[in-house]
Parts: C-alpha cells; sequence; structure tokens
C-alpha cells in the first residue's frame, strides 16, 4: 500500500513581466494565466479581471503589462499559453472591463509605453438633450474618434538592435537607443527635431527618465558605470561607478524630487546615489588644494604675483647674483639652523614640485591622500553609493515558466533519442529570464527627500516578491539603506 502523500502542484502562476505606473501609486503583473494590479505601498490587488471565459483576453498568458493610471492599462499576449497574438497591444479600462482600443502591429510586440496624460473616454449622449446645432454630437464623436483612432503608425524611429525593449517616455519625450552603438536618440513628441548623445563606449543596457524628463540615466552592457544627461543640454551632469565587475543593470529609477538615483542589477544588490553635488566652498577648496596648477610652492614664482622671499634662502647682506630671472642657489643656507640648503636645483627654481610629505597632514588618511594624487586611477576616484544592499533574487531556474528540460525523439535510425527543449522566451529577454529588480521610489510625503526616501523594489518569476528599503541618514554622518519588510503579493493579502 502506498501511503505517501501526493505531490501538490503549485497553483500560483509564473510573473513574466512587471511594470510600475506613471505616478508609482500602482505596479501590475503580467501572469501565466492574466493580469492583476497591485497598490505599490501595501502589495494590495486593485485590479483582477476573470480568467474563467475561455474567450476573455486574460485566459492566457501576459506577456507585456503596462499601467498608465488607475484605470487604464495596456498589455500584449505571451508565454507558454496565449490566446492572443503577441502582435497585438489591447487597451483596457479598468473600471468599466471593457476593451477601449486594439492595435495590431502584423510583427512581434518587444514593449510598450504610455504617456502619463490619457484620453477621456467619450461623453455619453442622453436622449432628452437636445442641441439645435449638434455641437454635442459633433464633441463626442470627436473624443470617440480621439479614443478609438484607426490603427495607423504616426512615426517610425530606427534603432540599433534592441532585444531588451529599451524605451523611456516621460513629458513628451521618447528616449531609444540609437542607431550607433552606445548612443541615445531623444525625440521630442509628437514631432520635433531629434537629438543623439554618446552615452558609452558599449551598448546601452538600461535606460530611466526622471519624472520631470529633465534627467535621462543610462547603463552600458558593462554595468561598472551609470551617467546622469541634461536631456536640454545633452550634457553629463554626473557619473556614478556601481562596482567594477562586469554586471547587468536591472532597473534605474529616480525620485520625485530628483535628488536621488537607484539601480538594481543581477548582483542582487540595489544602490543608491546622490545627485546634489557637495557643497561649492568644499569642492572648490579641496579642488584647489589637489590641483599642483593651483597649489602655491615657495619654489615657484609667479610673474603676476609678488612672491614671498624662500625660506630657505637668507640674504647676505651683498647683492646676489642672477641666472634668467632667479637668484643664485649659492648663499641659501637656513636662517635658523646655519646650514646649506640641501633641496636639489629642480626643486629650488620650481622644475618640479618637492616630494610629498611621508606623513599624511593631521585628518587626511593614507588612502584619502593617495586618491586625490594625480597618478591613482581612475577607479578609486570614481563618486559611488551613498547606500547598498542586497534584494532577493529567487532561484528560477531557466525552466520557471513550466514544462520539461527534456524530451525524448526518434532519430532517423530508429533509435530514440533524449534532446533538451528550447527555454521559452519573452519579449523583452530572448534567454526568457524572469525579471528581477524593477525598481521604484515612493512618492513624497510630508517628509522631504533630504531626509531620506522609500524605495520598492518588484521581482517576478515562480515567487513574486515585493520589498521595501528605507532610506535614513546614519549617525555621525552619511546615510543607510536598510529593508522595512517583503511580501509574495501572490499571496494572502493583508494590511500590514
Amino acid at each position: 500500500m502506498n501511503a505517501r502523500q501526493p505531490i501538490q502542484p503549485n497553483n500560483t502562476p509564473a510573473v513574466l513581466s512587471l511594470s510600475f505606473s506613471a505616478s508609482r501609486n500602482r505596479f501590475v503583473a503580467g501572469l501565466s494565466d492574466g493580469i492583476r494590479v497591485f497598490r505599490s505601498d501595501n502589495c494590495l490587488t486593485t485590479y483582477q479581471p476573470s480568467t474563467i471565459d475561455p474567450r476573455s483576453p486574460f485566459a492566457g498568458g501576459i506577456a507585456i503589462a503596462e499601467a498608465l493610471d488607475d484605470r487604464y492599462i495596456a498589455f500584449v499576449s505571451g508565454g507558454r499559453s496565449t490566446v492572443g497574438k503577441q502582435s497585438v497591444v489591447v487597451f483596457w479600462d479598468c473600471s468599466v472591463d471593457k476593451e477601449v482600443q486594439r492595435l495590431d502591429l502584423s510583427e512581434p510586440v518587444k514593449g510598450v509605453r504610455q504617456l502619463q496624460q490619457a484620453t477621456p473616454p467619450p461623453e455619453s449622449k442622453h436622449e432628452d438633450d437636445d442641441d439645435d446645432d449638434g455641437r454635442t454630437e459633433k464633441a463626442s464623436q470627436v473624443a470617440e474618434d480621439a479614443l478609438q483612432g484607426p490603427n495607423q503608425v504616426h512615426a517610425l524611429h530606427p534603432t540599433s538592435s534592441n532585444s531588451f525593449a529599451l524605451a523611456a517616455l516621460r513629458n513628451d519625450l521618447l528616449v531609444l537607443p540609437a542607431q550607433s552603438i552606445g548612443q541615445i536618440q531623444l525625440i521630442p513628441l509628437p514631432s520635433g527635431s531629434k537629438r543623439v548623445l554618446r552615452a558609452h563606449n558599449t551598448a546601452i543596457r538600461c535606460i530611466g527618465l526622471s519624472p520631470s524628463g529633465n534627467l535621462l540615466a543610462t547603463a552600458s552592457e558593462q554595468g561598472t558605470l551609470i551617467r546622469v544627461f541634461d536631456t536640454k543640454t545633452l550634457d553629463q551632469v554626473a557619473e556614478f561607478r556601481r562596482g567594477v565587475e562586469k554586471a547587468i543593470i536591472y532597473s534605474l529609477a529616480f525620485s520625485a524630487g530628483e535628488r536621488w538615483l537607484a539601480c538594481t542589477s543581477d548582483k542582487g544588490t540595489i544602490h543608491v546615489f546622490d545627485l546634489r553635488p557637495p557643497p561649492e566652498s568644499t569642492s572648490t577648496t579641496t579642488t584647489a588644494r589637489n590641483d599642483p596648477r593651483t597649489t602655491s610652492s615657495p619654489h615657484h614664482k609667479s610673474s603676476s604675483q609678488p612672491t614671498a622671499p624662500n625660506p630657505h634662502r637668507l640674504s647676505t647682506g651683498r647683492p646676489s647674483s642672477t641666472l634668467s630671472g632667479h637668484s643664485s642657489p649659492t648663499t641659501a643656507i637656513t636662517a635658523t639652523t646655519q646650514t646649506a640648503y640641501q633641496g636639489s636645483i629642480q626643486e629650488y627654481y620650481g622644475l618640479r614640485p618637492p616630494p610629498l610629505s611621508p606623513s599624511p597632514s593631521a585628518g587626511t588618511s593614507a588612502v584619502s591622500a593617495f586618491k586625490s594624487s594625480s597618478w591613482a586611477p581612475k577607479v578609486l576616484k570614481d563618486v559611488r553609493s551613498v547606500a547598498s544592499t542586497a534584494f532577493i533574487m529567487g532561484d528560477d531556474g531557466p525552466y520557471w515558466q513550466g514544462g520539461s528540460s527534456h524530451s525524448w525523439t526518434t532519430a532517423p535510425g530508429g533509435v530514440r533519442k533524449r534532446v533538451r527543449n528550447a527555454v521559452p522566451s519573452l519579449p523583452g529577454d530572448e534567454r526568457g529570464r524572469a525579471v528581477k529588480g524593477v525598481v521604484a521610489f515612493a512618492p513624497t510625503g510630508e517628509r522631504g527627500e533630504d531626509e531620506g526616501a522609500v524605495v520598492w523594489v518588484v521581482g517576478g518569476g515562480v515567487n513574486g516578491r515585493w520589498e521595501c528599503f528605507d532610506l535614513v541618514p546614519r549617525e555621525g554622518g552619511g546615510w543607510v539603506l536598510g529593508r522595512r519588510g517583503w511580501r509574495g503579493y501572490l499571496g494572502a493579502q493583508s494590511v500590514n
């Protein structure tokens, strides 16, 4: 008799895609059996359509899901079990459970981006409303035409190979990879002159726009440097180092006040960078101290400013001989010890700087002194994150979407052969890896960004997780990033 308990299948659906809304109050998850919308602060489900009807577009997998706001979403079917075509983008009204518009692009869709401004639905005209000139009916027809326009492409913008569906859209500004490797193109909408900037030397891996659209963050496939550009002047305003090892940058996000920048990577870490420049007085003093061109030396004479008497030289009361405008070092003696000057002639005439003191000055460590020197490598001078910590990556294998890794087939000779099945791909990742590390900052509340920030990180795969982190000041200066908690958002729902 077999008394073993049967293995219970996992009824929790797999998360195929994740994205935050423009307001960051909601995040939407495309599942292997439909779609769900959650609150960002506590993971409570705000919308879950029924999947009982087999004719429903949510009866199968949703490979791309994008939330416009609390009402409208856009999605594309996909996954191992799908009921729709991967070339069709469906716009859905969650408040009335109704399809608003459907666009067939005749080719597989890799990604969807939406503007924050939504077109309001057309107002219904009552039967008792009688307008002689028909202006009400005309306005309703115009609104309906704007909402359900023809399936027409308004613009095409060529890019380089964009298998990761890189695109950012904010305040009528569209950002895409350019045709050249490492370049970014900025396109004003609905029409405007395209501008191109060179962000990296290698292919772009991740991009992110600030809420105002004034700042652009980019990361290359190396994943070591993150650069921030001004979208109006195309000037680079900051450069941060995430690490020295190659990594895949999952997501980049700005805070509401555009002071903080967060990034996640396949190393399982989240980094927060401070976009606020250091005080001008401090930076100016530090630069002047470290720049040899601005460092005053008793051995270097300037034609514009009178130099102080050389402390290593004492006049003997007779005229000193000159050579090319410099005093001769033959009469140089110290005023205190009455001994000859021990320095070299090159140092005396300012032909080379004097040797550094073997012991650093008070308050300056040997490491910081080496970093500020001109011969220190750039990796030591780069600005790093003010705080970092680990987030939950999960353990999703290659076949996390379901199915077996191998199957049996019959070879031409009649011999059975075991072959490895292909990994199901996703629109934003041809290798079919689970979406991880989608990061966003909480909207700024009563507490300003000078006192810290709240960061959310969501991940997909077999077990979807939501994590909340607090960026708070550290005693004695600096910042610390601590995890407040985490939750499986597909499981039991609770407010706390």
